[in-house]
């Protein structure tokens, strides 16, 4: 299968040096999890392992051990209390299956609260910071702190405090309001998912995917990997958000392109080996 990687991302998949190691290529520490969700965050967990994280850190309940252990054994495992303490990381991605309480709300804002670092907020971890500012006006990150924010357009309408039918009628307008309030990169997904820079000033609108990626799962998925990316990247958050984007959907274009052309072998390899050779 050929890859058409857009001009535009052409910086996104840099060689790894010969020296690399697991701490030079990103680390990455994933916060979620729940009674109910227990293997949303185990599902980041394995985005940022395909992404190319050279360690993850799952913060996780205890029901996710056992998934945790089977599907990414070489990730530490912190348990998810009100009172933990995330292992530092070049970016931490929150909120997958996280659930919205007390001791939730506790966490994400402990974590946020004049925090410096790199912060991809996904799924509840939205709704609480929507509940914080989503009607007024806005969050001012802290000196030293980036994010990404990766809702779908029913939590865009949250965050913003706007009815879903005003998100569709104007996908950009909207992705541009939400950098506006929140001071973020924003990845406002869906078909065509929409990635605009923290300054509003870049625009990527993404031609990879299908509607086969219409599956939960897939946005915990894509957390991970944009967590991962960053993390390589260092410094470019945009760049990491919209690369991550156009990777998933490639990645799940190969899969179906196997399953309707013969022609095309071994499918688990041509995936699992999509980033090892754009990395190089």
């Amino acid at each position: 299968m050929s890859l058409n990687l857009p001009d535009s991302l052409k910086g996104a998949f840099v060689k790894r040096p010969e020296n690399a190691n697991k701490y030079t290529v990103g680390t990455v520490t994933v916060v979620g999890g729940s009674g109910r969700y227990i293997h949303a965050p185990v599902i980041a967990g394995l985005g940022a392992r395909t992404g190319g994280a050279g360690l993850v850190q799952l913060v996780v309940p205890d029901a996710s051990r056992i998934a945790a252990g089977a599907l990414v054994p070489e990730a530490t495992f912190t348990k998810l209390v009100a009172t933990c303490v995330p292992p530092k990381a070049d970016v931490t991605v929150m909120g997958m299956g996280l659930g919205i309480s007390v001791s939730t709300e506790v966490i994400v804002t402990r974590l946020l609260s004049g925090s410096r670092g790199r912060f991809v907020l996904d799924a509840d971890a939205l709704a609480i910071l929507a509940s914080w500012y989503g009607r007024t006006d806005g969050y001012d990150p802290a000196k030293g702190q980036e994010l990404v924010l990766t809702p779908h357009e029913g939590e865009a309408a949250k965050l913003l405090g706007w009815t879903k039918e005003k998100v569709s009628a104007d996908r950009l307008a909207t992705a541009r309001e939400i950098v506006d309030r929140y001071g973020a990169t924003v990845v406002l997904k869906g078909a065509h998912t929409l990635v605009v820079s923290d300054d509003g000033k870049k625009v990527y609108e993404n031609n990879t995917g299908n509607p086969f990626m219409a599956l939960g799962g897939m946005g915990d998925l894509l957390a991970g990997i944009i967590g991962a990316r960053w993390a390589y990247l260092k410094n470019d958050p945009f760049l990491a958000a919209a690369s991550s984007v156009w990777l998933h959907g490639a990645a799940s274009d190969a899969v179906v392109k196997a399953a309707v052309d013969p022609s095309v072998a071994n499918t688990a390899a041509q995936v699992g080996s999509l980033r090892v050779r754009l990395d190089g």
